[in-house]
């Protein structure tokens, strides 16, 4: 992460993640090459939360899928995408595909949270994870490196990590989120 983004700045999509002599264009929009780690057809991890600092974890979601945004408030690309994040939950929506999404902190505390918001108070409610060692055995019980942030978590209705996606989300990528979640 870049550090905290000034206000001032224009928000700008963050650079590709696929080099395209590594991936034929036709497979950039599957959502295998979206995700860092994908299993179709729920065969992957069982998705739980991992122990969370003052708060009780979400409920399960049901029927909607569940998309998980790790975040810090000293990772800019984190922040810059949260508007976006939002505005594609509401688009998802609107198009009948709702989906239930959690914002988790991966802040030290809550009092740096709670300073980022008076900066910041757009800021969407978040959850945060109680500590660092929680976070790591969360992400390792899940298969996944406690690495980069941001990392976009994607849980099938029936509670399986269908997608985990470390790097921040560009304007194109709606259209294979959107994919994903009508798998």
């Amino acid at each position: 992460c870049g550090g905290k983004p000034d206000p001032a700045d224009r928000p700008v999509d963050p650079p590709a993640r696929i080099n395209g002599a590594k991936v034929a264009a036709a497979k950039r929009d599957t959502t295998e090459a979206f995700c860092d780690q994908y299993a179709p057809d729920d065969r992957g991890a069982a998705f739980h939360w991992p122990k969370l600092a003052g708060a009780t974890a979400p409920a399960p979601t049901g029927a909607h899928w569940r998309w998980v945004n790790l975040w810090a408030t000293w990772c800019g690309p984190c922040v810059e995408e949260m508007p976006r994040i939002l505005a594609w939950r509401d688009r998802l929506a609107q198009a009948g595909r709702p989906v239930e999404l959690t914002f988790v902190s991966v802040d030290e505390n809550d009092a740096a949270i709670a300073d980022f918001r008076k900066d910041h108070p757009a800021t969407p409610p978040s959850v945060r994870v109680a500590s660092v060692a929680e976070r790591t055995a969360w992400l390792a019980a899940l298969h996944l490196d406690d690495g980069a942030i941001p990392i976009q978590l994607f849980v099938s209705p029936a509670g399986h990590l269908r997608c985990a996606r470390a790097g921040g989300l560009r304007d194109k990528d709606y259209d294979v989120v959107a994919k994903l979640l009508a798998e």
